[in-house]
């Protein structure tokens, strides 16, 4: 079992889910918690055009494409940074990818002291 953290970021894009998406979301943090560094494609990958380690959980099976950025911090938890719907939206990642390295910054950095 891997610890999740929810930043504060992730938890109010969270709360503006509706049921089905809340569901999906859960599950996908429920693998992620089991299976840690080993869960895999199809439900996560690397992001790419990112400066950092930023990886995304991915839905499938639900009405909307829904992306979670997270990192694993130098404890081995899974941070959960922000999250979206790139559902027709074609500037997804050149929206997403600044915002979850603008939220891992922080959190980072607080870990180092």
């Amino acid at each position: 079992m891997v610890e999740v953290i929810g930043t504060n970021e992730f938890e109010a894009w969270y709360l503006t889910l509706n049921e089905e998406d809340t569901r999906a979301v859960d599950r996908l943090v429920g693998l992620l918690e089991s299976q840690g560094v080993q869960l895999g494609h199809p439900y996560t990958s690397a992001v790419h055009k990112t400066k950092y380690a930023i990886r995304e959980l991915r839905s499938r099976g639900t009405s909307n494409p829904l992306r979670i950025f997270y990192i694993f911090d130098r404890t081995r938890a899974a941070v959960l940074l922000v999250g979206g719907n790139k559902k027709g939206d074609d500037r997804f990642y050149e929206r997403m990818v600044p915002l979850a390295e603008r939220v891992r910054e922080p959190y980072v950095k607080e870990q180092h002291h």
